[in-house]
């Protein structure tokens, strides 16, 4: 969508086919969601914003609000998302270069995605399709490829204690944080760590050797057991990773043995 001045009183009127089809495209725009009035308890909320990049961005991309650019009207510089923990939206229409558009930051959204789960975020490689998965905007309903998500909604109970998980899109790793833990009264520290995703148990892993002496702690995707703590779960179906973390602080360790009576 293209920038077009304001017109002065008694100018000769010039029809121009850009203008019109771009006004018709803003006013297509405003059935279906588009439509419901905003209010102070819901609600769709836009912004314009103006292409700042040197190419076109298509309907549906995640796009941050460029520091480099400057206001044009009401209008706010926007570009493909590069980083997903600054504040992004999603376009209504595909804008070329210095083009300017409406752009979503709260409300549903549609938007191309890749994968399974309850959530969908954009990253930095794909900004124009979401990857489902345990994090990101609430899928309100999905289809061949597409999905109505809900931005802005604080819909998801974040776990941030010892042994939280969290996913790394871009470097595709599972990070578990620090947590502790306890071998038969003693105490010790679980350092953070990063996991190469798999479906499985996330585990605490030590064990007493016949010296009596402990293996140093470590986290990783095995079968609980003895020797092998629960701490959460994690589940890849193609693309996209899921996780639950069991909010269990401290990884517990009681191991007995049959003493020998003789000296």
């Amino acid at each position: 969508m293209a920038f077009f001045p304001d017109v002065s009183r008694g100018q000769e009127f010039t029809p121009n086919a850009l203008l019109s089809n771009n006004v018709r495209h803003l006013i297509n725009a405003l059935n279906g969601f588009a439509g419901k009035p905003i209010s102070a308890t819901g609600g769709m909320i836009r912004i314009q914003v103006y292409n700042n990049s040197g190419s076109t961005i298509s309907a549906g991309t995640a796009v941050n609000f460029s520091d480099s650019g400057s206001l044009c009207d009401n209008a706010v510089p926007a570009e493909p998302l590069t980083d997903p923990a600054k504040p992004w939206g999603v376009l209504v229409n595909q804008l070329e270069s210095k083009g300017i558009g409406s752009c979503i930051i709260c409300g549903p959204a549609t938007v191309k995605v890749s994968g399974t789960g309850d959530y969908a975020a954009p990253t930095k490689s794909s900004p124009s399709t979401f990857t489902r998965g345990a994090t990101g905007s609430p899928v309100i309903f999905a289809s061949d490829g597409k999905a109505v998500i809900l931005l802005g909604a604080i819909a998801q109970d974040v776990y941030e204690g010892p042994f939280a998980l969290s996913y790394d899109a871009e470097a595709k790793k599972l990070k578990v944080a620090a947590g502790y833990l306890n071998r038969n009264g003693e105490w010790k520290d679980v350092a953070a760590t990063e996991l190469s995703p798999s479906s499985g148990t996330i585990c605490v892993c030590t064990t007493l050797g016949d010296d009596g002496k402990w293996t140093d702690a470590e986290v990783k995707i095995s079968t609980p057991g003895q020797y092998a703590f629960p701490i959460g779960s994690c589940k890849v179906d193609g693309e996209s990773v899921t996780f639950c973390a069991f909010r269990v602080p401290v990884a517990i360790f009681i191991v007995s043995d049959v003493c020998s009576t003789t000296n």
